[in-house]
């Protein structure tokens, strides 16, 4: 079976951390991208944080975009 092309908005704290984790363990799953929003932290601590999972899970290759830094 193909992987599935994939991509998350997150705002990374520790459930949106675990989120990219697994998807990054899984054999279905190519994770292409992720977009980061202000939710339970700011964006810009959302934006660090993706980075930072990303990087140790070896995948500091899938790109990250900024998204809202408050409610639309």
């Amino acid at each position: 079976m193909a992987a599935r092309s994939l991509i998350l908005d997150v705002d990374t704290g520790v459930d949106d951390a675990m989120a990219i984790l697994y998807a990054a363990a899984s054999p279905e799953v190519e994770l292409i991208a992720a977009t980061t929003v202000m939710g339970n932290v700011t964006l810009e601590h959302a934006t660090e944080n993706t980075l930072a999972v990303l990087e140790l899970v070896g995948l500091d290759e899938v790109e990250v975009a900024r998204g809202a830094s408050r409610p639309l």
